[in-house]
C-alpha cells in the first residue's frame, strides 16, 4: 500500500508541469482580455475604440516569463546541492507563489506585470529541472520514462484547463476578467507546496550527503521490500559504488560539465531541449489567436481550447509507448512528420489563403487548422514529453543538477526566442515562417539520430554505462537487448539459490522432524521402562 502512495505522490511531482502549462494556457487569453489591454496595451484606435499592442511590448509581456526560465533552470543547482530535491521543489513553489501575488496586484504597471512575469518564470525554470530530475531517481527503471512523461501530462492539462478558465471569465467586469485566471494559477502553485511535504527525498541524494540509512529505508518502502532482499542490496551498493566513484574528484563545477567525460551529453541535453522549443509547438500557442484568425476563425478563444484539447489527450498517448518503443524512434518520427506539416501549412497559407480581393479561403484555412493539429498530435507523442524524459535520465549524479540545469535553459531559450521574435517576424514574411519551422524539424530528427542513445529499460547507473562506452547512437539497441539478457541470467540464477535455501530450509525442518520422533521413541522407551521397574 505504501509503495502505492509513493507513486502517486512521485506523479504528484508533475504538478511543477502544470504551473507552466497553466501560465502558457492563460496569456494568450489575457492578453486579449479588454480590461487586461485597457491597462497595459500601448496602442488605442479611436475609431474602433480598441486597444492592441506593439510587436515589442506583445513579445515581452509573453516572452520575459521564458527570460525568466532560462535563468531559474540554472539557478536550480544550488540549492539542488545544498537542500536536496524535495526541499527546493518546495521552496520554488512558494516563490511562484509570491510572482502570482505580484500579478494579481498589478494595477496600471506593465512594468510591474513584467517583473511578476519574471519571477514566475524564475521559479518554473527551477521546476523543471527538479521535477523531472527528482522522478528519474526515485521511479523503477521500468515505467521511469512513463513516470517522467506525466510532467508533460500535467502541462499540457493545465495548458488546456487555464485556456477553459480563460472562456468562463472572458465576459466578466472589471479586473476579475483577467485577475480570477491568475489567482487560480496561483492556487496549483499552493497545491504543489503542500503535496512534496508528504514525499521523500531521493535516495541518491541521500547517499550523496552520506545519509545511507535513510536512503536504504526509502529504497524499501517504495519497493515494498527488507533491507536483506538481494535486489535491494545490489541496487544499493549499485548507486553508493557509483556515487563514490563520481564523488572522487569533489563537486562538479560549472566548467567541469565541459569535461571529456561529459561534454557530449551536455551538448545533447541542450541542443535536444532548444529543438524541442524551436520546432514551433508555441508558435501555436503563444499566438493561437493571431494564427487562426488569418485562418478565417474570429473566436479569439476557441483556438487555444480546441489546440489544448488535442494537446493533453495526446500526450497521454505517449505513457503507453515510451517505455515499450523507446526513446529515439518517437522523436526522429515525430521531427520527420512534423517537418511535413509545417512545410504544407506554411504552403497553402502563403500561396492559397488569401484570395486577389483580400478575402480568405475557407478551405485553404480548413487545411491549415487540420495540419496544425496534426503537428500538434505528433509533437504531443513525441517531442513534448520525451524530451524532459531526456534530461531527467542521461546525466550522471555528480553532474546531474548543472547539466540538467543547462539543458532546460536550453528550452527556455528556445521558448524566449519563439515568444519574443515570433511577432516581428511574422509581421514581415506571414505564413513563410512555417518554412523555416519545417527546416528546423528536419535538423531536429538527424540531431537525434546521430546524437541520442536508446535507454529505455535501463538504471540511471546502465544508462551512464551506455554513455560512457562506444556504442553508436545507432546500434544502442543491441547493447539494451544485451542488458536484458544479463538481466534474465540474473533473475535465474538468483531464482536457483532461493530455491537451494528452500530446499536447504526444507532438508533442515525434515531433519528436525526426524530428530523430533527419534528423542520421542527414546523417551517412550525410557518411560516403559520406569513403569516396569515399578511393577
Amino acid at each position: 500500500m505504501k509503495r502505492i502512495i509513493t507513486s502517486i505522490l512521485v506523479v504528484f511531482i508533475s504538478m511543477a508541469g502544470w504551473l507552466g502549462g497553466a501560465d502558457t494556457g492563460s496569456i494568450s487569453g489575457i492578453l486579449n482580455m479588454k480590461d487586461f489591454q485597457a491597462r497595459f496595451a500601448n496602442r488605442f484606435n479611436p475609431s474602433t475604440h480598441e486597444y492592441s499592442y506593439t510587436a515589442a511590448r506583445q513579445g515581452l509581456l509573453t516572452g520575459m516569463v521564458n527570460a525568466g526560465c532560462l535563468f531559474g533552470a540554472m539557478l536550480s543547482s544550488p540549492f539542488t546541492e545544498f537542500i536536496g530535491k524535495r526541499n527546493s521543489i518546495c521552496f520554488f513553489s512558494g516563490c511562484y507563489i509570491i510572482g502570482q501575488i505580484v500579478l494579481i496586484t498589478s494595477i496600471h504597471s506593465w512594468v510591474q506585470v513584467l517583473v511578476g512575469k519574471i519571477f514566475v518564470g524564475l521559479t518554473i525554470g527551477a521546476l523543471s529541472v527538479l521535477s523531472p530530475s527528482y522522478q528519474s531517481e526515485v521511479a523503477p527503471p521500468q515505467i521511469r520514462g512513463a513516470v517522467v512523461c506525466t510532467y508533460q501530462v500535467f502541462q499540457t492539462c493545465g495548458t488546456l484547463v487555464a485556456a477553459c478558465i480563460n472562456i468562463g471569465t472572458k465576459d466578466l467586469a472589471n479586473t476579475a476578467t483577467w485577475r480570477i485566471p491568475l489567482g487560480i494559477n496561483m492556487l496549483w502553485g499552493v497545491f504543489l507546496m503542500i503535496g512534496v511535504l508528504f514525499l521523500p527525498e531521493s535516495p541518491r541524494y541521500l547517499i550523496y550527503i552520506g545519509k545511507e540509512d535513510q536512503a536504504l529505508q526509502v529504497m524499501c518502502e517504495t519497493a515494498e521490500l527488507s533491507p536483506e532482499t538481494d535486489i535491494i542490496q545490489t541496487n544499493f551498493n549499485t548507486i553508493r559504488s557509483d556515487i563514490d566513484k563520481e564523488m572522487a574528484g569533489g563537486k562538479a563545477k560549472w566548467g567541469d560539465i565541459l569535461g571529456p567525460e561529459i561534454r557530449y551529453r551536455t551538448a545533447l541535453g541542450f541542443l535536444t531541449m532548444l529543438l524541442r522549443e524551436l520546432i514551433g509547438n508555441n508558435y501555436y500557442f503563444y499566438y493561437a489567436t493571431q494564427v487562426f484568425k488569418g485562418t478565417g476563425m474570429t473566436n479569439k478563444y476557441l483556438p487555444a481550447i480546441i489546440l489544448g484539447a488535442i494537446n493533453f489527450g495526446t500526450t497521454l498517448c505517449v505513457l503507453g509507448i515510451v517505455d515499450r518503443v523507446g526513446r529515439r524512434l518517437p522523436l526522429v518520427l515525430g521531427a520527420s512528420f512534423q517537418g511535413i506539416c509545417f512545410f504544407i501549412y506554411a504552403a497553402v497559407g502563403d500561396k492559397k489563403l488569401y484570395n486577389p480581393d483580400g478575402s480568405s479561403d475557407t478551405r485553404a484555412g480548413s487545411v491549415m487548422i487540420v495540419f496544425s493539429c496534426l503537428f500538434i498530435f505528433s509533437y504531443c507523442c513525441s517531442w513534448g514529453p520525451i524530451g524532459w524524459v531526456i534530461v531527467g535520465e542521461t546525466f550522471p549524479i555528480r553532474y546531474r543538477s548543472k547539466c540538467a540545469g543547462v539543458a532546460a535553459a536550453g528550452n527556455w531559450l528556445g521558448n524566449f526566442m519563439v515568444s519574443f521574435f515570433t511577432p516581428f517576424i511574422s509581421n514581415a514574411i506571414g505564413f513563410k515562417l512555417g518554412y523555416i519551422y519545417a527546416c528546423i524539424n528536419v535538423v531536429s530528427a538527424f540531431q537525434i539520430f546521430f546524437m541520442a542513445k536508446e535507454t529505455k529499460g535501463l538504471t540511471l547507473e546502465e544508462v551512464n554505462d551506455l554513455y560512457l562506452s562506444n556504442v553508436k547512437p545507432w546500434n544502442s539497441s543491441i547493447y539494451i537487448r544485451n542488458v536484458k539478457k544479463h538481466h534474465i541470467e540474473f533473475s535465474k540464477e538468483e531464482e536457483r539459490r532461493e530455491r537451494e535455501k528452500s530446499k536447504g530450509a526444507q532438508g533442515q525442518e525434515e531433519e528436525f522432524i526426524e530428530n523430533a520422533e527419534k528423542i520421542e521413541d527414546v523417551d517412550k522407551t525410557v518411560d516403559a521402562g520406569r513403569l516396569d521397574f515399578k511393577i
